[in-house]
C-alpha cells in the first residue's frame, strides 16, 4: 500500500498538534522535574537489541512519569483475543501509550485502548520507513517499504476499531525517533531525531501530550465510548439478544394480519448482524449523527463492513441502534471527498426520497462532522507553495486526470507553514478545517477528505444471499428500475456511476399483490448513491480530482477510453453483476479451479496502453463476439433461463459497440477532412506512368468497379436495431422481468461459492507506477475473495494514465458499501 507523507521539522510538528498549553484553555499537569538525561541507558541503542531498547525506553518513560496521566506498555508479545473470523486482525505493535487507568499488563495490544503506538527497530537504515533525502520522503527500497507497510497496517487497524479523526505514532529506530501524525489523506513525518541527545525536546512534547484534549490526540469527540457499566452497553446488550417477535424473512405468502404492522417485529437476520457486532474485543460507541441543527445518537459496536486501506474513503458500515426510536438503522461513516461541487450522499437521498423514487435508501438522518477535514494536504500545500498567486486546478471534461488541467483557479495567498501553527483549543485543534474547498490544486499528491455520517432507514442483505438464478435477475430488475427512475424523473435526473455488486442488495419487503393478497418478497434496493451525478451535466468542471468506479463492473467503453459515463455504460455494468453473480454461485459448465481462472480473466485482468491501465482482453472479447467462451473455445452454459438473457444482452451490447465505433470512425474521418492540409512549401507531385503487366490490366470501367472496397465495418440493419436497445432501460428491464417470471426454472442451480479454497490468483507485473497523487485509492496485485461475498472496492481511479491496478473486491459481509 502506498501513503503519501509529508516532511515536518520537529518543532513545527509539536508546536502545531501539541503546543504548549494555557490557563485559559486546559489545566495543566506539572512538568516532571527531570535533572537528568532520563533516556542515558540507551545511549549504546545502536548496538543493542530491538527487546532491549523497547524495554528501555518504556521504563524511561514510565519511571519517570514524563506523561502524566498516561502509562506505556510493552504489548508485541501476543495479539488480542479476536474471533476466527477476525484472524487477520491479529496484528502486535511493540508498545504503546495508554491511559493509565487502561494500560494493559497481559502484553496484549489492547487495540481499542491505544492512545499512541509506538514500533521499534534496530539501528538500521534499511529498517527506517522515510528517507528524510526523498522528496516526498517514501522509499522504494524494499525493506524500507516492508516496515513502512508493517506501521500503516497498525495504523489503519487502530483507524477500524477505534472512532478516530487522526492518529499519532512513535517510530523508534535505535537512538533515533520520528513523529508522525496519519490522516485519511496521508501522513506528517518529522525529520529523524536523536533522542538521546535531543532528550529535552522528547520529554516537552511528551508533556504536552499529557496536556492534551482528546481531539487533540486524533479521538473523535462526536463518539463516546461506552463501558460494561453504562447503561447503553447493557442495552446493546439487551438489543441483541433474540426476541420472540423477530420475523422470518424468507419468501412467501402471508396471512392476513400477518406482518401487518411493520412497526412491531425486526427480522431476524437484521438483530443477527446486530449481534454479531456487539463482541466483547470490540469496543462500543454512541456516535452523533448531524440533524438539522440538532444531533441524534447511535449505538454501534463492530463495524459490518470496512473499506480496507488506511487512506482514502474508509468507510465502515454498521447495523446501528437509534438511541430515540429504539430501531435498528444502518449507519454509514466515511471520509468524502471535500470539494464545493460534490454533493453528500444525504442530499441526494432526500432528493430521491422526495421524487418518491423507489427501492433506494430512505434517508433517516445525515451531515459532515464539524470540524473534521483531513490536514495532510494543507501541509503539503504549506512545503510547496505555487510558483504564482495562480494554482492550476482541473476544469473541463470530468474525465480528465488531475494532471491534465485545462485552466486555473485564482487563490489570495499561498499557504505558509507558519500558518499551520495553532494554540491550544483552537478550532482547528488537530481535526479541524475550513469550509468545502473551492479548487484543488492539480500539483496536490493529497485528496482532501472531510468526516461524514449518514444513517438509512433500511438494513438489507447483500447480493450474495440470493437464493437461485430466478431470484438473481428480479434483484437486479428492481435496481435497473430504480436506475431509470432516477435517470428520467425530471426532479432527479441522476445517474449512480458505481453500479457493483455491494451496491445490489436484498431488502424483504412486504407486497400487495393484484388479488389483494400479501406476500413477503425479496427484492432489490439500489444502494450508495454519493458517487452520482446529474445526467445532463455532461461539459461541467470535475466535482473532484479524479474519477471513480468500480473496476471489475466498468463497461467496457469507460475501461478503454476517456469517456462521459452514460446509461448504456451504467446498463453494462448491471450486465457484469449478473455475469459474476452467475459464475460464481449457479451451476454451469465451468468446474473447479476453472471458475477462479475465468472470474480472474475476466474482471480482473487488466491492459496497459501508454501507461494507462485498460480493459481487460477477455472483457473485450466477450463484447466483440457476443458470446461468453470458456478457455477450450466452449461457450460458457448455465442449462437454465439465465442463458436466453445473457445471449439476449450480450448480442445488444455487442450491436451497440458496432454502432458506436462505426459513428466514431465516421466522425473522426470527417475531422481529417477538415483538418488536412499540404505543409506551406509543398507543390503537386505530377502523375506517376502505371505500369503495364500482363494479363492484368483492366479492359473497361465496368470491370474496374468491381473491385472498389466495401465497407464492412458498416453495421448491418439488425445492430442498428438492438443497438438501440441499450440506450434506455425499457427493454432491459423487460426482459429481465419476462426471463425471470415467464420462463421454467428449476430449484438447485444455487451452489455455495465455485471457486475452490486452494484456489490462487496468478500474479501479475505491476505494470505502470502508481504515483502519491492516487494514494488514496491504492490497491495491490489483483485478488478475487474465496469468501462468500464481495464488496464495492473503494472509488477506483478512472483507468486513466497512473491508475491502480484493478482487484476483485473481497467479501461483502453486510448491506451496506
Amino acid at each position: 500500500m502506498a501513503h503519501a507523507a509529508v516532511l515536518a521539522e520537529k518543532e513545527e510538528f509539536s508546536d502545531a498538534f501539541f503546543p504548549p498549553p494555557t490557563t485559559s484553555t486546559t489545566p495543566s499537569l506539572p512538568k516532571p522535574r527531570i535533572k537528568s538525561n532520563p533516556f542515558a541507558s540507551l545511549a549504546d541503542a545502536d548496538n543493542m537489541k530491538e527487546a532491549e531498547v523497547r524495554a528501555k525506553f518504556t521504563r524511561a518513560i514510565n519511571k519517570h512519569n514524563l506523561i502524566p496521566g498516561f502509562k506505556v506498555a510493552e504489548c508485541g508479545e501476543r495479539p488480542d483475543a479476536w474471533e476466527p473470523e477476525d484472524a487477520e486482525y491479529k496484528l502486535k505493535v511493540d508498545a504503546a501509550v495508554y491511559l493509565a487507568k487502561d494500560a494493559p499488563t497481559d502484553s496484549r495490544p489492547h487495540w481499542a485502548d491505544q492512545i499512541i503506538p509506538i514500533e521499534f527497530k534496530r539501528d538500521s537504515v534499511a529498517l527506517d520507513p522515510f528517507d528524510d533525502s526523498k522528496e516526498n520522503i517514501n522509499t522504494s527500497t524494499d525493506t524500507r517499504r516492508k516496515v513502512r507497510g508493517q506501521i500503516i497496517s497498525y495504523a489503519e487497524f487502530i483507524f477500524a476499531v477505534q472512532q478516530r479523526v487522526a492518529l499519532f505514532m512513535f517510530v523508534v529506530i535505535g537512538k533515533q525517533i520520528r513523529f508522525v501524525r496519519w490522516d485519511r489523506s496521508g501522513a506528517v513525518v518529522t525529520r529523524s531525531l536523536n533522542y538521546v541527545e535531543n532528550w529535552r525536546f522528547l520529554c516537552e512534547i511528551l508533556w504536552r501530550i499529557s496536556n492534551s484534549s482528546v481531539s487533540d490526540l486524533g479521538l473523535d469527540p462526536t463518539a463516546t465510548r461506552l463501558y460494561p457499566d453504562d447503561a447503553d452497553y447493557q442495552r446493546m446488550d439487551a438489543d441483541a439478544l433474540p426476541n420472540d417477535s423477530d420475523a422470518d424473512d424468507t419468501e412467501r405468502d402471508l396471512m392476513p394480519e400477518e406482518l401487518a404492522d411493520d412497526s412491531k417485529y425486526v427480522f431476524k437476520y437484521v438483530r443477527e448482524m446486530f449481534a454479531k457486532s456487539v463482541h466483547a474485543t470490540w469496543p462500543r460507541y454512541r456516535v452523533e449523527v448531524p440533524y438539522g441543527p440538532s444531533m441524534r445518537t447511535f449505538l454501534i459496536a463492530k463495524p459490518s463492513f470496512r473499506v480496507k486501506g488506511l487512506a482514502g474513503r474508509g468507510t465502515r458500515g454498521y447495523v446501528a441502534v437509534d438511541c430515540e426510536s429504539g430501531e435498528f438503522v444502518w449507519l454509514k461513516d466515511t471520509w468524502r471527498a471535500r470539494y464545493i461541487l460534490i454533493d453528500p450522499e444525504g442530499d441526494i437521498l432526500q432528493k430521491l426520497n422526495d421524487a418518491k423514487i423507489a427501492n433506494v435508501p430512505t434517508l433517516v438522518c445525515h451531515g459532515d462532522i464539524a470540524k473534521q477535514a483531513t490536514l495532510t494536504p494543507d501541509w503539503w500545500e504549506a512545503k510547496n507553495p505555487p510558483m504564482s498567486d495562480h494554482v492550476s486546478s482541473t476544469e473541463g471534461d470530468p474525465l480528465q486526470a488531475p494532471s491534465a488541467s485545462a485552466s486555473t483557479s485564482r487563490r489570495t495567498h499561498a499557504q505558509s507553514s507558519s500558518s499551520l501553527k495553532r494554540k491550544r483549543g483552537d478550532e482547528r485543534s488537530g481535526n479541524g478545517a475550513s469550509g468545502p474547498r473551492t479548487g484543488w490544486r492539480d500539483d496536490c499528491p493529497l485528496r482532501h477528505h472531510q468526516h461524514y455520517r449518514v444513517v438509512e432507514k433500511e438494513v438489507a442483505r447483500s447480493l450474495v444471499d440470493f437464493m437461485n438464478g430466478r431470484q438473481l435477475l428480479c434483484v437486479v430488475s428492481d435496481c435497473v428500475y430504480a436506475h431509470s427512475k432516477a435517470a428520467t424523473n425530471p426532479k432527479t435526473k441522476l445517474l449512480h456511476r458505481d453500479i457493483s455488486g455491494g451496491n445490489i442488495l436484498i431488502l424483504p419487503k412486504v407486497s400487495k399483490e393484484e388479488d389483494g393478497t400479501r406476500a413477503l418478497k425479496w427484492t432489490g434496493i439500489l444502494v450508495d448513491w454519493e458517487m452520482s451525478k446529474p445526467l445532463q451535466n455532461t461539459a461541467s468542471r470535475p466535482r473532484q480530482p479524479e474519477r471513480t468506479g468500480t473496476w471489475q463492473f466498468l463497461s467496457v467503453a469507460l475501461l478503454s477510453r476517456p469517456k462521459i459515463v452514460e446509461i448504456c455504460d451504467e446498463l453494462e455494468s448491471f450486465l457484469y453483476v449478473i455475469i459474476y453473480y452467475a459464475v460464481r454461485y449457479l451451476r454451469s459448465n465451468l468446474e473447479g479451479h476453472a471458475v477462479g481462472n475465468w472470474i480472474d480473466t475476466f474482471f480482473d485482468t487488466y491492459g496497459v496502453t501508454r501507461d494507462a491501465y485498460t480493459c481487460g482482453d477477455k472483457k473485450i472479447a466477450t463484447i466483440k463476439e457476443g458470446v461468453l467462451v470458456l478457455a477450450n473455445d466452449e461457450n460458457l452454459k448455465f442449462n437454465s433461463p439465465m442463458d436466453e438473457l445473457l445471449s439476449n444482452l450480450l448480442m445488444w451490447f455487442r450491436a451497440h459497440y458496432i454502432v458506436t465505433k462505426h459513428k466514431r470512425r465516421q466522425d473522426q474521418e470527417k475531422a481529417l477532412r477538415y483538418t488536412a492540409a499540404l505543409p506551406p512549401d509543398g507543390v503537386p507531385l505530377g502523375k506517376a506512368r502505371k505500369p503495364r503487366r500482363d494479363g492484368s490490366e483492366m479492359t473497361n470501367r465496368e470491370d474496374r468497379s468491381k473491385h472498389e472496397l466495401v465497407d464492412f465495418s458498416k453495421p448491418t440493419e439488425m445492430e442498428y436495431k438492438y443497438a438501440v436497445y441499450v440506450l434506455e432501460h425499457t427493454r432491459m428491464m423487460n426482459l429481465l422481468d419476462d426471463i425471470a417470471y415467464e420462463r421454467e426454472w428449476l430449484s438447485g442451480d444455487r451452489t455455495p461459492d465455485r471457486i475452490p479454497s486452494d484456489w490462487a490468483a496468478p500474479v501479475r507485473p505491476e505494470g505502470p507506477t502508481v504515483p502519491a497523487s492516487f494514494a488514496s485509492n491504492l490497491h495491490k496485485k489483483p485478488k478475487i475473495s474465496r469468501e462468500d461475498g464481495m464488496v464495492t472496492m473503494p472509488p477506483f481511479p478512472f483507468a486513466h494514465a497512473n491508475s491502480a491496478i484493478p482487484k476483485t473486491p473481497e467479501k461483502k459481509r453486510v448491506s451496506r458499501a
